[in-house]
């Protein structure tokens, strides 16, 4: 054992505090078993947070009680060693004399370490003698164990004077209190402070301490053995450093090796390539020599009568031919093309029904949860009201019970007369007759219908970012009115404004506003960048909230740019400047997130068409269709861009009632800003007609009146509207 080793073992260090570098004074002892001076550690307190500090040896966290340093644990053993430390440097400078005990100028013999002082040979014997000094004789040492150099850490111990008690400073501490960590008391502290604690004798509590030790250090050394791991390790990490170079040094030199190769065989291609086109060059033009010789002579002797019957024949005869193959090419394109939209029809048409069959389940399953709630709570109520307190026949339960339970029936009542009216219409599966499908049957007329000024936006300098329609002639406007608001502007068909709201925004530059007709009245709208609300178009309330309140995938530099609805489901999608894509119910109750692929940056408009998501990427350039199932979505296929110039860029996109696609896109020509409306295919794979429209147009919506579907777009800082028939 470590405590049989002789004293003089322990090293300097040992001894020095490693704050002031100085031998300890009073001791204290961290958790961590480290030492420093009671004066050290107060200081290291002081300059601490949180009620923590930072061992400077080992950096382990303590946790610093009420009492402060006070509560930190004393380290007797290191005062007892420092004690006869500085008796063996007194012996060793010869400074017996001044630290005598005895008047009597004699010659040292002991030391006490009850007096704490040393002895001459007479109190010395009176020391060992005398029945008054039967306390010190166990704590005196010979002055020849001090030369000897050979005093062990368990001599020492038993040397050393037993500790006094904490409260009581006269009274030798004959317990330890494990309740208040092994203090050292005395009998009286029994009935007094410590009353009722766990205490124990110190020979009791010692030896239960030493074995749980015993075997602490022998679990310590056992994980020990786990550092060859590290050195195999460090082995294995080395020798694949060694074989990744000797591999990669071998690829590097097969490489040049292939590089040279391949070179060389190149160029003794381009040489063959170049001989054997001279060659053929040459070949050529001695053979159309040759025909051209036989053909004038040929023509010379054939009569010009007949050469001229049979080149009408010849011309007449191609002109047919040449007709009727176009006429051929025309109809097995027409069928081609109608075969194909077929095809993409039906497949579309499935995808659209399994998701309106997966929506209606998802519905369903909620109504059907609701329900049970509902139950739940009904059986919880009426079991609580007829056994629990009506069985008592008690007043004071009946007054202070039955109101919680009526207020707890209203709430239960509303929602047990609540209709869900959409059950009538979950069961029906809405289907497109394959033979519906239209291929090129509607035009956009080359002319606008009709132009006004939405009155305010021009002359107040504010924006237009979104448009909406509505089935009652209800048309939304909304955008920037300045840095710190932003405007919601109703409208009817003829142009004039029904009314005109602004919204105080958060701190932003640009707070541009988005907008999409959720039911008759109802209008969703969102703002930069993150305000999202519920607006009426009747009386102009406004509810508003954040996203990163109602949803925790929020992140703070993420901006909101666009959102739709989900026909089907009656659902909320806002899109962002970021691949991520938000759901909410119509409540604007966070429901789930989508991923957008990875080759889309960001949504600057989408909106919901036979079960898909169509995505307008401004910053890619590009224009998708993706899927809307699970948390990740997957391309379907890409919008063929128009040629009309350069970094062309989809703005805005919308779909009539034949699901025919139109997308708003800008571009540069000729150094200056354009915009063009396409049309696509019901299938959304195939680009038919382009149109141009004013240079500053935004946005557009379809809208529809008397059974004619328009086309209205928006400009941005003109502040005008444009309708276009759909014919």
């Amino acid at each position: 054992m470590a405590s049989r080793a002789p004293f003089e073992h322990f090293k300097e260090s040992f001894f020095t505090c490693s704050v002031c570098l100085d031998q300890f004074k009073e001791p204290k002892q961290l958790p961590c078993l480290h030492r420093y001076c009671k004066e050290c550690l107060q200081t290291l307190i002081q300059t601490s947070n949180n009620n923590k500090v930072n061992c400077p040896l080992c950096n382990q966290k303590c946790t610093i009680s009420a009492n402060g340093i006070e509560d930190f644990q004393t380290d007797f053993l290191m005062k007892s060693m420092l004690e006869f430390l500085q008796l063996q440097k007194s012996w060793e400078s010869h400074d017996l004399k001044k630290r005598m005990s005895c008047l009597k100028n004699t010659k040292v013999s002991a030391y006490c370490f009850k007096c704490k002082g040393f002895l001459c040979e007479a109190c010395h014997d009176i020391h060992v003698s005398t029945t008054t000094f039967n306390g010190h004789q166990p704590h005196t040492l010979s002055l020849n164990d001090i030369k000897a150099k050979n005093l062990s850490l368990e001599r020492m111990a038993a040397l050393t004077e037993a500790p006094k008690c904490h409260i009581h400073d006269n009274a030798d501490a004959t317990l330890c209190c494990s309740s208040c960590g092994n203090l050292p008391i005395c009998f009286t502290c029994i009935h007094g402070y410590h009353k009722e604690h766990d205490y124990r004798g110190v020979g009791q509590l010692a030896g239960r301490e030493s074995e749980l030790l015993e075997e602490n250090i022998a679990e310590l050394k056992h994980n020990r053995r786990s550092s060859d791991l590290q050195r195999i390790i460090e082995i294995t990490t080395r020798k694949v450093s060694e074989n990744v170079a000797t591999k990669t040094e071998e690829l590097t030199n097969q490489h040049i090796q292939q590089v040279c190769k391949n070179k060389y065989e190149l160029a003794e291609c381009t040489t063959n390539r170049e001989r054997g086109l001279f060659d053929i060059g040459n070949i050529q033009k001695q053979e159309e020599s040759q025909i051209s010789f036989h053909l004038e002579k040929e023509i010379s002797q054939v009569k010009e009568k007949y050469d001229h019957v049979k080149k009408t024949a010849k011309r007449a005869y191609d002109d047919e031919a040449e007709k009727f193959n176009e006429e051929c090419n025309k109809i097995e394109g027409a069928l081609c093309m109608e075969l194909s939209n077929i095809d993409a029809s039906l497949k579309d048409m499935r995808t659209v029904m399994e998701l309106h069959v997966k929506e209606r389940e998802i519905e369903l399953k909620g109504i059907t949860d609701c329900c049970d709630q509902v139950i739940k709570r009904y059986e919880n109520v009426i079991e609580t009201a007829s056994s629990s307190f009506l069985a008592t026949k008690d007043k004071w339960t009946y007054v202070q019970c039955i109101p919680d339970i009526r207020a707890a029936c209203a709430p239960l009542k509303e929602d047990m007369d609540k209709e869900f009216l959409q059950l009538e219409s979950l069961s029906d599966v809405a289907t497109e007759d394959t033979r519906s499908v239209d291929v090129d049957d509607v035009t956009i007329t080359k002319n606008e219908e009709s132009v006004f000024d939405v009155r305010g936006i021009k002359t107040e300098g504010w924006w237009i970012n979104g448009i909406a329609y509505s089935v009652d002639d209800y048309i939304v406007v909304t955008g920037r009115a300045s840095s710190s608001y932003s405007h919601i502007t109703v409208i009817n068909r003829r142009g004039e404004i029904q009314r005109q709201d602004q919204i105080k925004c958060e701190k932003t530059s640009f707070p541009n506003r988005f907008c999409c007709f959720l039911s008759k009245f109802k209008v969703v709208t969102a703002c930069w960048p993150r305000e999202v609300g519920l607006y009426d178009v009747r009386d102009g309330s406004y509810n508003k909230t954040y996203f990163n309140d109602i949803s925790n995938g929020w992140f703070t530099h993420r901006q909101v740019k666009c959102l739709t609805k989900n026909p089907v489901s009656n659902d909320i999608i806002v899109g962002t400047d970021r691949r991520e894509v938000y759901i909410f119910d119509y409540r604007l109750n966070y429901s789930y997130t989508i991923s957008l692929p990875n080759v889309i940056r960001g949504s600057h408009d989408i909106t919901v068409h036979r079960g898909s998501l169509l995505v307008c990427d401004y910053d890619g350039k590009r224009a998708y269709a993706v899927t809307m199932e699970g948390s990740e979505s997957e391309v379907m296929y890409e919008f063929t861009k128009p040629d009309i110039g350069d970094a062309c860029r989809p703005l805005n996109v919308c779909t009539d009632t034949k699901d025919f696609v139109y997308i708003l896109w800008r571009a540069r020509k000729a150094g200056h800003e354009i915009r063009v409306v396409v049309r696509y295919s019901q299938d959304g794979r195939q680009l038919l007609t382009t149109y141009p429209v004013d240079d500053n147009c935004c946005c557009m919506a379809n809208s529809s009146m008397n059974g004619a579907e328009q086309l209205i777009l928006a400009t941005c800082v003109s502040g005008k509207l444009y309708t276009y028939d759909l014919r």
